[in-house]
């Protein structure tokens, strides 16, 4: 009789061997599922911040440019301070002035001993207009492949409007 029970214990056990293989072989498929969409989660949580981070660049840079026609049109309107040539060159205010800003168009006013905007390396093209009604917007435009993703999805639009002294 014990020799019987001793039997088919062993032959339980035995049976049970193929399935444990299979239930390890399963877990680590899932395991490996889950671990899959993680990372592709990190890896899209990575390209949305970069993004971001570009934004936020373009944004600041846009207000500078903003703020320094701000200054500039307070000094020659209400100060009564006339215009260097070299302001009058690079900055334009007033209506219906406009002015692009790229790496190495008016670096001492633009660059980093003047507004400090643009550098020669910078990875952004700047552009204003000024409307009839002292509106003022700035586009920033990144330069192809200088952030990760597409640069149509980081273009920024800075509308600002400029007090009438």
């Amino acid at each position: 009789m014990r020799r019987v029970r001793l039997h088919l214990a062993a032959r339980r056990r035995r049976n049970e061997r193929g399935l444990t293989l299979v239930e390890v072989l399963v877990a680590f498929f899932i395991l490996f599922v889950v671990t899959l969409a993680v990372l592709q989660l990190l890896s899209m949580a990575y390209l949305v911040n970069v993004g971001s981070l570009a934004r936020t660049e373009l944004t600041y840079k846009a207000e500078q440019v903003v703020e320094t026609i701000r200054l500039l049109n307070f000094r020659y309107f209400w100060l009564q301070q006339a215009p260097t040539a070299t302001e009058l060159a690079c900055c334009p205010v007033g209506a219906g002035a406009a002015q692009t800003i790229t790496p190495g168009t008016c670096m001492d006013f633009w660059g980093p001993n003047g507004a400090n905007v643009i550098n020669d390396d910078s990875r952004f093209t700047l552009d204003y207009s000024i409307d009839a009604n002292l509106g003022v917007t700035v586009h920033a435009v990144p330069m192809p492949h200088q952030y990760l993703g597409s640069a149509d999805t980081k273009v920024v639009v800075y509308v600002a409007q400029l007090r009438n002294w």
